[in-house]
């Protein structure tokens, strides 16, 4: 094995563990996240070197240079890989330049290089070098922030961060540790090694630098890390100061340090340093507290020597580099001495007695000498970043306070020293000599406090110290109020500064006073002390300022009267008055100080402006019209813009500014034009300085904030904003690039606030249709002008259309492009930047209104003509002669690390051009025709999704908060927005034709299909780095650790976004694939974030239930697509984190896998004991997933209280709110808050008068109260929304998981466990009481889909159609049911009481729960098995076969226990909603009561119907209601079928009543029959051809065929009819008549039926049939009917007459049902393919066909013997209705069976050869099918034992390879079982028609052989007729009446006895039976009727009726034939 140290880690070391170290750093002490200290700890420990040696590189190696050196053949060990890698030449050439630039050691370097390879696709357009350059930089980086991070986190007297007191112990060691070590000299001599210009110039050389911006991340890099070193220094200092051998190092440091920027101040290292010095010379902690631990925390006294030192150090003589920073540190320490020697620690201690407490005044002068005030306002308050550093100001602030403060005698030294320097100024100038050199401490002083508090970014209002209220004590003697001492000191400097003061210090004064007037209530103290000072007199007073302004308003003013009105006298004589150069300055001073206070305070403003005696505005303006200074007359403008934030004196200055014609609005002659626009064309040009111009602009914005006045100008021109607008565009915008600027700056500035006017008049803009209209307005000396349109609307006019501003705007975008691209700095950098911002803002506003311009142009048929933004933005431009524009506003996002906000403008711009292109590939091909353009675009996007900022989360109540509270609020981070926009642009692409923007943007190809993508990780394959990698490490981030990814706390929205674009990806049909594959093989994404689920909000503090339900419904996706494609082990993974990993463990232990040969008793073994395991666990592994999902959505939701007003009209605030209502993309309305409370307050502005102002506090409190109550809807919809979102996803997790998934994964009882928990925990969670309906109501979908598949789960596989035959618990153990049963009866309470709760609720929510109520009541029902009696001794099948019907019983008897307990409340609302409603709940509902009472065995349901009359209502509904309705439904296009739906459930109801005997009495007794009698409907039956019908029979469509419909509603009748009529059995008499009187009311259609006597094989023929011959047989049984219920002959004859035509229709329809034989041949030529599984379905077809053909011949063979048995037993008493012939037999032999006639008419009969060849066909195919049954029931039997071919035969699929051997063998099983079950009833029809037909032959043989006497025959003598009649008599009973009626009157066809068997039958026919019959009848047709008989009876106790009439058959052949 390699040596270790000779091995290299392809995580370089000077890179990959510091970024690693800075994380950990980061995540506890930044983020302080939970469990990270241990982290910390061992990183701390691990990098403690490091830390020590900060910056230290591993050094060079010779050895190891020498490998690298042979690396190219022989390689070098790489950690973690077996093999050694060998580089190439040129990679060994780049790592020897790192190793010498850097003085790496070369295996570093080689590391460092690998690193740089592998990092590329995040750097793309540079090499692996230029890579490794940046990683390097960004290593040391890592390593200086992390220990930055540390010190910050050091307990001491500054701040806190608020880390655990565990860790802050870990850290204040860890940092005490390395500052022994010596980690301040480290830290300092590192940052005197380091000169970025040397470190430039090195790189340079070795061409170690880039294109621009890898120059500039490079200079980043390493001036970040020398200030981070700064930085380290000051943390360490401001906690606990250094100790004295580290001061005096830093000390030392700072002695040398030289350098100065070019603008003279301090870099911001050295700032840092010196900061840290001060902070080692803080004592203020002694004036909170002095005690013994306080002083041992500060070196100052902890240290014996450290005072001595440090003071001997700073007074020594020693040159520093910089005498201003000795200065400074003097002064510091100047006032350390100060402040300890007033306390007690002076004289005691270490350093008590000392004499260099006396030097602190000494110390001062020296500094001061020095120049200190100098120094510390020009190098080190004027640093950039001075003001933004809280804790340097803070310092600063403490030390020039506490020198006012503790050095009094001092400060008044310093003014006597000023007022003298000044007098010694004044006489020198009075003289007209020029003054001597002097220090002028005092007016540097004052300087350096003005530039202090000038600026106070961070709003710290330290200048409030400097004033001590006026008021304060004053007016309320009850307020106790004692004022600081400190602060009376300061404000005295303050105002004893200004007495009497000379005019040298009169410009510091005033600069003090504008620094120390920073913020509102210093503006607010700084006005008021110039307005006591009072007086002309004085010189510091408002009354001198304005006096003084006034004065010189009045003498220009003189001047220029008299320039205009003295013509001719010589010049000499006007006396010139100007200003002086110093008063120029000081009126520019007061003015900055007014401007200042006016802008930070509202009511010093308004006093400046209603001050009559300073008339301010009228002066300023009176001096604007003089002959001053331009810059003075910019100035004037300025100040008057700060007044004009006032709206009142907004107003006030249009009008002043309007008629003093400063810009000049009305039309003049060329020569006497004047104002503003003269000066710039003549004055500002030729200066090439413009501040008038800047001036005019500052004044534009301020007077934009408000509305324009309506009629400003009126009456003089055409009023409106029209000449200030197009001089602000013709004059400044326009031609700004054709003027010369002596400062590059100013073009920047004055395009600057030339664009905040046009965006502020464009954003305040509100289209209306007026402005579309052209108007006119009648202008005294101008006549009928054009009337100006509003400003807004003029500047979107021109932005829409290929305007010179259109044009101009770009030409910015470039210009601005240009110079950014080159990344460096240049002068006016920011205000460019700023005017680039506001030009995309302008295209931005632009964009907004564009739409809703076009659509009011359409409106208003106006005449004005517009283009599209985004057709603009994809023309050519002239320029460059390319379609650029659009890529030109794109590139800002390259620059979204420095130019953030241009970055969100850019990508709005974006949204909007791509969201009106329905096709976007024109956008695609213009962003990819450059590479390098798009390569970049790409990284941009990228690095913008790559920031990793922190959102803020937004306050509940923003909109109803005031702009200044919404001001304090923190922004959230732009890049946050920029990241969501960017994603939601990508999700708006997503559903628009290929190729399309997030195409592109996510890495799909664009060159071919995008299905076809391959999506592969950054660098793979020269794979770019794309936006979905950039998600994707968002939402990874944190995975596998406790606390989940992190992403969920930092970034929540932009994790919502995220997990959605990964779900709309994985949706999409074009992504789907790409994607779901990616995140499966690469990351392992769902699989992972799968983990962390559940995500509970409230341990997070937000909500994240969005985030789970896109992330559920993508696994979802991914279960259904792995299930589909049968990646089992893919699908297993998730399913067994859903479902337990304990219970999926067991699985995997008992299914051995997918080739196992487990018989059927193994697996039911193992199966349930899988579930006895898993049983145990249920509760604990199922909450951590898929039901603790379930946990974290709450139905339950509160409602704001309504709302209840006084001053306005409720219904027109609801009516406002309905109006102001939007509907968002996710399908939520909101009310549009914003828009809301500006209508609000509008409506109070518009109210005047005395009461509405006394109720203004009260009508501002209840619009208050509306908002809020608007804000708590908006939130409810919101939380509404979120919940349903949820929920819907969690739905389909389950729906694909049990739809989906493969069976063998989720099976047996643990699937039916899973459903039961499901179903519990649902229930459970809706029939709360404080559940909201609203949000519950999706559960009743899933209610339904669950007990859907609940039901299933108690039926056999779901390949076998007649499933009912075969229950799931047959392999259940006694235990599992009970404990089924427990939970089923749960189940059905939770459903019934959420059915009862729901009674107000939607339709549809019922409709599912009767569904599901209906599945739950279905799995008690009893199936109907299979009564199979022919398993010859096959106990295997018998148990397959024959069920347990106890169990039941047993769960039906506790479902009716259950439901019985609700008592009548819940029949009631079931009965109601079956009678009214919804169709489908209506339907429904009558199928759960059909339920119901099918297993109410104490008829308790029944007799509530009956009593509450329920069941009489559904009856005569059935001809009150459904008659009308069903009769629209047979027309060719209905309009819907719901009456045929309702119609068949109300006739399954009164079936399923009528199957019980009391039912049927009451449905009878009612008049059901008679009701179905009068139905129209059935009367009118579609006209088919009856040869032709079988051709609507096969009827595919959604919607049936008119026949077919009217099949539906026949067929429905019928079984009716049948269960009456089997209800009540055959000798109910009445119940016979009325369904005859039924049939012969329709029976023209019933006649019809039976017409069609030819069978075709169709399935929907058959079975119309089938029913209609058995109700036909059954109401047959009685002779006479009728008789009772027709009163008058006429009908009875008629009845009668109709019967008999029924009668010959059966009859006739016999000879085509004899040979089944031949129709199972037809049947089985139509199977096209054998073995397949469409064959399968041609047989199961088949199979159907042959038993309707079946039950057909059963039918009428049982409606022949009902004809025969009428009247009694006797051979002579019946009806004969088969002729003595068997002809029949023989021509069936022949084949010309077809021709025998079929007309039946008086005297002719079918011959008894029908029956015979009936029988012989039924017999002889009842062998072939038992052979067959006895086949399948061997295979059944030993199915283990069957070859591959026999499997594959029985599946009948050819993919069957891909299965198990069990699935196979499960397969194969199902089907035998089907296909036994249709032969086990073949056979049971076959035996029923053997039977009937063997006892009709008997009777007719015994009639025609032993007792006819032939018609031909002479009559019988009187004794032997009378001897035949005794027999009669004694036989039957017969009366001699009825004998002589019937031979004398009766009918030959219905007539008994003798006379009808002489009619028509000759002696010939009887001799012919004689001879045939024996012949027919032989041994062979005995022979087949005993074999049918053998077989049937093999398990029948009882004795054979086969067997009995064959033995009299053959007794009455063997005695009466030949």
């Amino acid at each position: 094995m390699a040596d270790p140290g000779m091995a290299v880690n392809s995580a370089a070391r000077v890179w990959a563990p510091f970024r690693e170290l800075n994380d950990i750093v980061e995540s506890a002490v930044t983020r302080r996240q939970p469990g990270a200290l241990h982290d910390l700890e061992v990183a701390l420990r691990k990098h403690k070197p490091d830390f020590i040696g900060l910056l230290k590189k591993p050094g060079k190696n010779t050895a190891h240079r020498e490998l690298v050196r042979k690396s190219n053949v022989e390689g070098i060990p790489v950690l973690g890989e077996q093999r050694r890698q060998t580089f190439s030449q040129q990679f060994i050439a780049e790592t020897f330049i790192l190793s010498d630039l850097f003085e790496l050691n070369e295996l570093a370097a080689v590391e460092l290089l690998m690193a740089g390879e592998q990092q590329l696709p995040n750097y793309p357009g540079l090499t692996r070098g230029l890579v490794a350059v940046l990683l390097y930089y960004d290593g040391q980086r890592s390593l200086v922030t992390a220990l930055r991070a540390l010190a910050q986190a050091r307990e001491g007297r500054t701040w806190t961060v608020g880390v655990t007191q565990e860790m802050q112990s870990v850290i204040d060691v860890f940092i005490t540790e390395l500052l022994q070590a010596g980690l301040v000299g480290t830290i300092l001599n590192a940052i005197k090694s380091m000169d970025l210009v040397k470190e430039l110039d090195r790189l340079q050389k070795d061409r170690a630098l880039g294109p621009p911006k890898h120059r500039k991340q490079v200079t980043d890099l390493y001036v970040e890390v020398r200030q981070t070193l700064g930085d380290i220094l000051f943390c360490l200092a401001c906690q606990r100061p250094l100790n004295m051998i580290d001061t005096q190092r830093l000390i030392a440091h700072l002695r040398q340090e030289k350098s100065l920027q070019a603008n003279e101040t301090l870099d911001s290292v050295t700032l840092s340093l010196l900061m840290t010095l001060w902070y080692c010379f803080d004592v203020s902690l002694l004036q909170r507290e002095d005690s013994e631990e306080v002083l041992s925390k500060l070196p100052v006294f902890s240290q014996p020597d450290y005072m001595q030192a440090i003071h001997k150090e700073l007074v020594s003589d020693t040159t520093w580099e910089m005498p201003g920073l000795k200065a400074a540190a003097q002064f510091s320490w100047a006032i350390l001495l100060r402040q300890t020697s007033q306390f007690n620690v002076a004289s005691g201690g270490p350093n008590g007695g000392s004499d260099f407490f006396e030097d602190d005044e000494r110390l001062v002068d020296v500094a001061m000498n020095a120049n200190l005030f100098s120094f510390l306002s020009l190098s080190l308050v004027s640093c950039s970043n001075f003001h933004s550093e809280e804790f340097y100001l803070r310092r600063l602030h403490g030390l020039i306070s506490d020198f006012i403060y503790q050095m009094p005698l001092k400060t008044k030294e310093l003014r006597n020293r000023g007022d003298e320097i000044s007098r010694i100024i004044l006489a020198h100038q009075a003289e007209g000599l020029e003054p001597p050199q002097q220090r002028r401490d005092l007016q540097e002083f004052m300087t350096l406090i003005g530039d202090i508090y000038m600026k106070d970014p961070l709003n710290l209002q330290l200048a409030l110290e400097y004033w001590c209220p006026q008021e304060a004590g004053a007016g309320d003697v009850t307020t106790v109020y004692r004022l600081d001492p400190k602060q009376i000191a300061l404000f005295k400097f303050v105002r004893v500064s200004g007495d009497l003061l000379p005019a040298p210090l009169y410009l510091p004064y005033i600069h003090m006073l504008t620094g120390l007037a920073t913020g509102p209530q210093c503006a607010h103290h700084c006005f008021n002390l110039l307005r006591v000072n009072g007086g002309q007199a004085n010189p510091v007073s408002w009354d001198h300022i304005f006096g003084s302004l006034h004065q010189y308003y009045t003498s220009l003013r003189q001047e220029v009267f008299a320039k205009t009105d003295i013509v001719g006298v010589p010049h000499r004589l006007a006396s010139p008055r100007c200003m002086t150069p110093q008063e120029l300055e000081a009126v520019c001073a007061v003015l900055k100080l007014t401007k200042h206070i006016a802008n930070l305070n509202e009511t010093c403003r308004s006093a400046f402006c209603e001050n009559q005696q300073w008339s301010v505005v009228m002066v300023l303006f009176g001096l604007l019209t003089c002959s001053v200074n331009i810059q003075l007359k910019g100035e004037l403008l300025s100040t008057l813009a700060s007044i004009a934030q006032t709206p009142v004196f907004a107003a006030t200055i249009w009008q002043i500014l309007e008629s003093s014609q400063i810009l000049q609005t009305l039309p003049t002659s060329r020569d006497q034009s004047t104002g503003i626009k003269v000066e710039l064309e003549e004055v500002e040009s030729r200066h090439e300085e413009f501040p008038l111009s800047r001036g005019f602009l500052e004044l534009m914005t301020s007077l934009t904030q408000f509305p324009v006045p309506m009629g400003l100008g009126a009456g003089t021109r055409s009023p409106g904003f029209d000449p200030y607008l197009d001089f602000i565009l013709n004059s400044l915008l326009l031609k700004y690039n054709a003027r010369a600027y002596k400062m590059a700056e100013e073009k920047w500035k004055v395009v600057s606030g030339c664009l905040r006017v046009l965006v502020k008049l464009l954003s305040d803009y509100e289209l209306n249709n007026e402005d579309l209209l052209p108007d006119t307005v009648d202008v005294p000396g101008l006549g009928v002008v054009p009337a100006s349109k509003q400003p807004g609307f003029t500047l979107l006019c021109l932005l829409l259309t290929d305007s010179p501003l259109f044009k101009t705007v770009q030409l910015i975008l470039e210009e601005a492009l240009r110079q950014f691209e080159q990344f460096v700095s240049f002068p006016g950098k920011d205000y460019l930047e700023e005017v680039s911002l506001l030009c995309l803002q302008l295209l931005e506003e632009a964009a907004d209104r564009q739409e809703s311009l076009e659509k009011r142009i359409r409106e208003t048929a106006s005449p004005l003509l517009v283009s599209s933004l985004e057709r603009l933005l994809l023309a050519i431009n002239p320029r460059t002669k390319k379609a650029d524009y659009l890529i030109n506003i794109t590139k800002f996002v390259i620059f979204n690390t420095f130019l953030p906000k241009h970055t969100l403008s850019a990508v709005r711009i974006l949204c909007h051009v791509c969201a009106e292109f329905s096709s976007q590939s024109d956008i695609v091909n213009l962003f990819t025709a450059d590479k390098r353009v798009s390569a970049e675009l790409l990284h941009g996007f990228v690095e913008c999704l790559d920031s990793s900022t922190v959102e803020i989360k937004q306050e509940r109540n923003f909109f109803l908060l005031t702009e200044e509270e919404r001001s304090e609020l923190k922004e959230p981070p732009i890049q946050n927005s920029i990241c969501e926009h960017i994603i939601q642009l990508m999700l708006m692409s997503l559903d628009q034709a290929a190729p399309n923007l997030a195409h592109w943007l996510l890495g799909f190809q664009l060159q071919k299909p995008v299905v076809k993508t391959t999506l592969q990780d950054p660098g793979v394959l020269d794979s770019p780095k794309t936006c979905l990698h950039s998600i994707l490490t968002l939402l990874e981030q944190g995975l596998g650790s406790r606390e989940g990814p992190t992403c969920l706390l930092d970034r929540p929205r932009l994790a919502e976004l995220g997990f959605h674009l990964i779900y709309a990806l994985c949706a999409n049909k074009d992504t789907s694939s790409p994607t779901l594959r990616y995140l499966r093989t690469t990351h392992d994404f769902l699989f992972r974030q799968l983990h962390h689920l559940p995500l509970d909000s409230n341990k997070l503090e937000i909500s994240v239930s969005d985030h789970q339900a896109w992330l559920l419904k993508t696994i979802a996706l991914e279960l259904r697509m792995t299930s589909v494609n049968r990646q089992r082990s893919h699908t297993q993974r998730l399913v067994q984190l859903l479902l337990g990993d304990e219970e999926q463990e067991i699985c995997s232990s008992v299914h051995p896998g997918e080739d196992s040969e487990l018989g059927v008793a193994e697996r039911e073994s193992l199966l349930s004991v899988t579930h006895t395991i898993t049983s145990l666990n249920t509760g604990k592994q199922f909450r951590q997933r898929l039901l603790g999902i379930l946990d974290t959505i709450s139905f339950e939701q509160s409602y704001p209280s309504p709302l209840h007003v006084n001053f306005f009209d409720k219904a027109q605030i609801e009516a406002l709110v309905r109006s102001l209502e939007t509907r968002a993309r996710d399908g939520v309305t909101y009310c549009d808050v914003r828009a809301l409370r500006q209508v609000l307050l509008t409506e109070l502005a518009n109210q005047q008068g005395p009461m509405v102002a006394g109720q203004r506090p009260h009508i501002m409190e209840e619009i208050q109260m509306v908002l809020e109550t608007v804000v708590a809807h908006n939130e409810v919809r919101e939380a509404l929304q979120r919940k349903k979102r949820a929920f819907e996803s969690w739905r389909q997790v389950v729906e694909v998981l049990l739809t989906s998934v493969p069976q063998d994964l989720l099976s047996g009882e643990r699937r039916q466990a899973l459903l039961i928990d499901l179903l519990q925990e649902l229930l459970l969670k809706v029939t709360g009481d404080d559940v909201s309906f609203e949000a519950s109501s999706l559960v009743s979908d899933v209610l339904l889909t669950l007990m859907a598949n609940l039901r299933h789960c108690f039926l056999p596989s779901s390949n076998i159609p007649d499933s009912s035959s075969h229950p799931f618990w047959m392999s259940s153990n006694a235990g599992s049911r009970s404990s089924v049963s427990t939970s089923l009866q749960i189940v059905l309470r939770g459903i019934i009481d959420y059915i009862q709760k729901s009674s107000g609720g939607t339709q549809k929510v019922r409709v599912n729960l009767y569904g599901a109520l209906l599945y739950c009541l279905q799995i008690a029902q009893k199936p109907q098995a299979v009564q199979d009696t022919y398993a010859a001794g096959s106990v295997g099948m018998e148990k397959l076969l024959v069920r347990d019907d106890s169990d039941y019983e047993k769960l039906a008897t506790e479902y009716m226990d259950t439901i019985t307990s609700y008592g009548s409340s819940f029949m009631e609302t079931l009965s109601r909603d079956a009678c009214d409603g919804h169709h489908v709940g209506r339907m429904l509902s009558l199928s759960v009561l059909d339920t119901i009472i099918s297993m109410d065995h104490q008829h308790t349901w029944l007799s509530f119907l009956c009593g509450r009359g329920y069941l009489q209502h559904l009856v005569d509904s059935v001809a009150s209601e459904d008659d009308g309705q069903l009769l629209a439904i047979l027309s060719p296009h209905p309009a819907n079928l719901r009456a045929l739906y309702i119609f068949q459930s109300k006739m399954a109801l009164l079936t399923r009543v009528a199957e019980m005997p009391d039912g049927a009495r009451t449905l009878l007794h009612g008049g059901a029959l008679e009701k179905l009698a009068s139905c129209s409907v059935l009367s009118l039956r579609p006209e088919v051809d009856d040869y032709l019908q079988h051709i609507d029979d096969e009827d595919d469509d959604l919607i049936p065929s008119p026949l077919a419909r009217y099949r539906l509603l026949l067929l429905a009748v019928l079984r009716f009819c049948l269960a009456l009529l089997t209800s009540l059995g055959g000798e109910n008499k009445e119940a016979a008549t009325q369904v005859m009187l039924l049939i012969i009311s329709h029976g023209d259609i019933f006649t019809s039926i039976l017409r069609s006597r030819k069978p075709t094989l169709s399935e929907a023929f058959l079975l119309e049939l089938s029913l209609t011959t058995a109700v036909i047989a059954r109401a047959n049984y009685h002779r006479e009917l009728g008789a009772d219920l027709l009163e008058h002959d006429t009908a009875n004859m008629e009845f009668k007459s109709l019967r008999m035509k029924l009668q010959d229709q059966m009859l006739a329809l016999l000879p085509h049902y004899v040979t089944p034989e031949t129709v199972a041949k037809q049947l089985k030529s139509r199977v096209t393919s054998p073995n397949s599984a469409s064959s399968h379905t041609e047989d199961d077809n088949a199979a159907r066909i042959l038993h309707l053909y079946q039950e057909v011949a059963c039918n009428l063979t049982a409606y022949c013997r009902s004809l025969i048995a009428d009247i009694g037993n006797s051979s002579m008493n019946q009806h004969l209705v088969f002729g003595p012939s068997l002809e029949e037999v023989s021509l069936r032999e022949g084949s010309k069976l077809d021709d025998m006639s079929v007309t039946l008419g008086v005297g002719r009969r079918l011959g008894l050869g029908v029956i015979v060849l009936l029988l012989q066909q039924s017999a002889r195919h009842f062998n072939v099918v038992y052979d067959s049954y006895h086949q399948l029931t061997y295979k059944l039997k030993k199915l283990p034992e069957l070859t591959a071919e026999d499997l594959k035969q029985l599946c009948g699929d050819l993919s069957i390879e891909k299965l198990s051997s069990q699935q196979r063998q499960d397969l194969a099983k199902s089907r035998l079982v089907q296909l036994v079950s249709q032969k086990s009833q073949h056979l049971q029809h076959y035996v029923y028609i053997v039977e009937n037909c063997l006892y009709i032959i008997w009777r007719h043989l015994e009639f025609f052989l032993v007792h006819c006497i032939p018609a031909d025959q002479s009559s019988m003598s009187t004794p032997s007729f009378l001897r035949h009649r005794t027999g009669i008599r004694k036989l039957t009973g017969v009366s001699d009446s009825m004998l002589d009626d019937s031979v004398t009157g009766g009918s030959p066809v219905v007539g008994p006895g003798l006379s009808q068997v002489a009619l028509g039958v000759s002696r010939t026919n009887i001799e012919q039976l004689r001879s045939a019959a024996p012949t027919i009848l032989n041994d062979t047709f005995f022979k087949r009727v005993q074999n049918v008989d053998q077989v049937y009876g093999q398990h029948r106790t009882h004795y054979s009726f086969s067997e009995a009439i064959t033995r009299r058959i053959k007794r009455v052949l063997k005695l009466h034939t030949l």
